[in-house]
């Protein structure tokens, strides 16, 4: 029965898509993070729902989205989100040249083709989503994705006295605890931030119900990674507060409690990370790193392509030390050596550059937002910052330089900064047919 209404819902959604191509970007956030198919247990599970939606909004918004597109949508993230997405296409036809590679092309096609959907998804978000309210409501989808999976998750921790670890659904990218973790880190500023701009207080409370369960959520997932992604996040949460005193009594508060309840399992897994001793897992970390600076030794500006860390092959000829786990063992563990192992230098630059340029639009755009009285811009922002901050940390030590909610961030990054730059022009429109109200308004800002 369960199975039925998953499917029933979805096939429910196609005609919405199409006439309504922003309602297709919601249910493909809602699919893309809350899977709700996972929670089928016959011809659901495996049920190709992300195409389902995909394809009926493409569709829509080529054909009936007219006048629901964004205009102006190629600001420099577009652009640099574009033109790396075109390397990883020369890179991966790089591969398919070169005899050493041909152990992984078959997987890194079809990871191309993976994160081309992502990419495209990611630029149809942009294009579609035009609007404060619409905005609002995607963060919202996307904030309780999360949340409810965190709920869950926390509710089975408090049912097992926190013995064992927590995990995303199977067959997804957050199925592992570590990438769990990453998420949930990368979603509470949205969550703590969403409560200051979110004006009905049932969906406020069950903001900061997701909030706490995220945080309950990511210690159970004994995630070393993710237990310094956490730290990150909340500090720069505390940071940002309005009520900075009460954050950091609240964080303070709160490491009492962990290391007062933690299990012992907890405890000596942290333990020994904060002491420095490395585990079978660490040592894997930093073998694979090694082997990421050797290859791009030879391959310095296009990589081995997708899927590289896996192919036993590639890996045993520039790696001579014996990997903790054995060979199936192997992965990248870290978004930068992934980036460095599989796109080269260039890759790698140009995410750090679509980072730096994000980074540098969001702190325009808080200081844009004050100059032209849109303060409901700055709590998007900081919520943005937090969850990349995060990103960049956690991923330190997490193979996940395509995950998605990164670059839909990239994507929030975009519309927030054309929807202030909007706001501008509609300030200046006013000065130009209203001088003398809009000289009261610069003086009343100069005064404050």
């Amino acid at each position: 029965m369960r199975d039925y209404a998953i499917v029933a819902i979805i096939l429910a959604a196609v005609p919405f898509c199409f006439f309504r191509p922003y309602v297709g970007i919601l249910f493909w956030t809602w699919i893309s993070y809350f899977n709700p198919h996972r929670y089928g247990w016959s011809f659901a599970y495996n049920f190709p729902v992300a195409q389902v939606i995909a394809v009926p909004t493409l569709l829509g918004a080529i054909l009936t989205g007219r006048q629901d597109r964004q205009r102006h949508m190629f600001t420099r993230e577009v652009v640099l989100l574009l033109i790396l997405w075109v390397w990883f296409g020369i890179t991966l036809i790089h591969a398919m040249n070169v005899p050493l590679f041909i152990g992984h092309i078959d997987d890194a096609t079809d990871q191309m083709l993976t994160v081309s959907k992502i990419l495209l998804m990611t630029l149809m978000t942009v294009l579609l989503v035009n609007s404060r309210e619409r905005l609002h409501n995607l963060l919202l989808v996307i904030a309780f994705s999360f949340g409810v999976r965190a709920i869950f998750a926390t509710v089975f921790g408090y049912q097992t006295g926190g013995q064992f670890k927590v995990y995303g659904p199977p067959g997804t990218f957050i199925a592992d605890n570590n990438d769990f973790a990453l998420a949930l880190n990368m979603a509470l500023g949205l969550m703590f931030f969403l409560t200051r701009s979110e004006s009905r207080p049932l969906l406020r409370r069950l903001l900061w119900i997701c909030f706490f369960s995220s945080i309950v959520c990511v210690l159970l997932s004994y995630s070393r990674g993710g237990l310094l992604g956490l730290a990150v996040a909340i500090g720069l949460i505390a940071v940002r507060s309005k009520r900075k005193l009460l954050a950091s009594t609240f964080l303070f508060v709160g490491v009492i409690l962990v290391m007062g309840f933690a299990t012992a399992t907890w405890k000596g897994r942290m333990g020994d990370f904060a002491q420095g001793n490395l585990d079978e897992s660490a040592q894997q970390r930093l073998v694979s790193w090694r082997f990421a600076i050797n290859l791009a030794k030879d391959y310095p500006v296009t990589g081995g392509g997708f899927e590289t860390f896996p192919d036993v092959r590639v890996f045993q000829r520039y790696t001579k030390e014996q990997l903790p786990g054995g060979f199936l063992s192997t992965g990248p563990h870290s978004i930068y050596f992934q980036l460095l192992g599989e796109q080269g230098y260039v890759g790698l630059g140009l995410f750090l550059l679509l980072v730096t340029s994000m980074g540098l639009t969001l702190r325009r755009v808080r200081r844009s937002a004050r100059a032209a009285a849109a303060q409901w811009v700055v709590p998007y922002a900081y919520l943005i910052e937090t969850g990349l901050v995060a990103y960049l940390v956690s991923g330190a030590f997490l193979g996940r330089a395509y995950f998605d909610l990164f670059y839909q961030l990239v994507a929030l990054t975009v519309i927030l900064k054309i929807l202030v730059r909007q706001e501008a022009f509609r300030q200046v429109q006013s000065a130009q047919l209203s001088p003398s109200v809009f000289a009261a308004h610069r003086e009343e800002e100069v005064i404050s």
